[in-house]
């Protein structure tokens, strides 16, 4: 018996075989391109990154003075900037209105050489930070506003 019902198109097994590309071969030739190109540039990208490496730039928001001081005793740039930081912390908003603080920048500089001075002191005689260096240098700031806050020497000497 013969089958003589059609079937449609549709139905036909029209299944074939994928064609392969080479995309592998592709990858790996991109691949290979990459690590020549970064083994061309390796010596320029090395001698860069010593260099900086070897720099210490704060930045420029640190006055110099204290950038200076700091960095006598500490030698990375973000432990320097820490401390400028913890400075700006302590100085107080007293008036919410105009955004005015209790010091200006002048009066800043001179709390916190004062402050670093007695905390070099501090560390050179091996006195126990028990929450840490940022911690107690925090404490002697705060304690040397709140002297100067009420000495109206001090106040008007920047003035």
């Amino acid at each position: 018996m013969v089958n003589l019902i059609k079937q449609p198109l549709f139905l036909k097994d029209t299944r074939r075989p994928a064609i392969k590309s080479a995309t592998s071969f592709l990858k790996q030739n991109i691949k290979n391109n990459k690590r020549k190109a970064v083994a061309q540039f390796s010596h320029v990208d090395n001698s860069l990154k010593n260099s900086l490496k070897q720099a210490n730039f704060v930045a420029h928001w640190v006055p110099s003075v204290f950038s200076n001081l700091v960095g006598s005793f500490y030698e990375k740039a973000e432990t320097v900037q820490e401390f400028w930081k913890v400075i700006k912390q302590c100085n107080r908003v007293v008036d919410y209105s105009a955004n005015k603080r209790a010091f200006t920048g002048k009066q800043e500089i001179e709390i916190g050489t004062k402050a670093f001075k007695e905390f070099a002191m501090k560390v050179k005689s091996r006195v126990k930070m028990h929450k840490g260096p940022f911690a107690y240098f925090n404490g002697i700031v705060n304690k040397l506003m709140n002297e100067f806050y009420f000495d109206e020497e001090f106040m008007h000497s920047f003035n």
